[in-house]
């Protein structure tokens, strides 16, 4: 089992530390005014954003078995039968997907025979492609 964390890119994590700096300025305000326990759903909905913010930092993963591609992002989980996967190029499409950067890896697979795609963004490329590679022989792999 090789477990690959997600490339992120700047600008994301310059996003996440500016909104917790935020809202931690914030709670701190209400600290020194006294008005934390007077308000005590702002100061949970506070923290359970920053919790929320840093959740994907944190989880976001993809995890190649014997014979599966896991992947984590958030309360989500994609598990991707090896044999199944075809294709896997390089892209920059901004769709939503379990990826921290714009430098991503499109994985093209089947499921129930159709054909479906997944975008996921590894920090090291090389070394998640050969991983699956190693699993199926057959995978065509453009990075």
């Amino acid at each position: 089992m090789q477990t690959f964390r997600s490339k992120i890119d700047w600008w994301v994590l310059g996003f996440i530390i500016a909104m917790t700096g935020l809202l931690l300025q914030l709670l701190v305000t209400m600290y020194a005014k006294g008005t934390m326990q007077e308000y005590t759903e702002h100061t949970a909905v506070y923290i359970l954003t920053i919790a929320v913010l840093w959740w994907p930092i944190l989880n976001t993963r993809y995890v190649v078995q014997e014979d599966t591609l896991i992947i984590h992002c958030l309360l989500f989980k994609w598990v991707i039968p090896v044999v199944s996967i075809e294709k896997i190029t390089k892209t920059n499409h901004s769709i939503s997907s379990p990826a921290l950067s714009l430098n991503r890896l499109k994985i093209e697979y089947l499921k129930e025979g159709k054909s479906k795609y997944i975008l996921v963004s590894p920090r090291n490329q090389q070394g998640f492609c050969q991983a699956l590679q190693q699993k199926n022989s057959k995978i065509e792999a453009t990075v």
